[in-house]
């Protein structure tokens, strides 16, 4: 089994002490600590995902984005997540161009 690194850290928050998570295993550490009281659905998703991740079947950043839903909706993610594959990515609309001719 390998532990594939994120592109980008998670950073999250407990306790007031920020926590950088770099890896599937990282993440996987994070929710295992995570307290069985407040274990729910996207919980159970996010450490599918990173078991998934591990074993191949998904990709590192697919198990990162799930880690990062999961830090969201449970309060912890320190701060907006960026993404380093954002920049890379087509916008989904474009909008148009308005006004008078386009100088290149």
């Amino acid at each position: 089994m390998t532990s594939p690194a994120f592109l980008a850290p998670v950073e999250v928050k407990t306790n007031d002490v920020i926590h950088d998570i770099k890896s599937v295993r990282e993440a996987l550490v994070f929710l295992n600590q995570w307290p069985k009281a407040r274990r729910g659905p996207v919980y159970s998703c996010a450490v599918r995902s990173c078991n998934a991740a591990i074993g191949g079947q998904m990709t590192t950043e697919q198990a990162r984005q799930a880690f990062v839903s999961f830090a969201r909706i449970a309060g912890v993610l320190a701060k907006s997540d960026f993404s380093p594959l954002a920049d890379l990515r087509e916008p989904a609309h474009k909008p148009p161009h308005r006004g008078g001719p386009v100088n290149h």
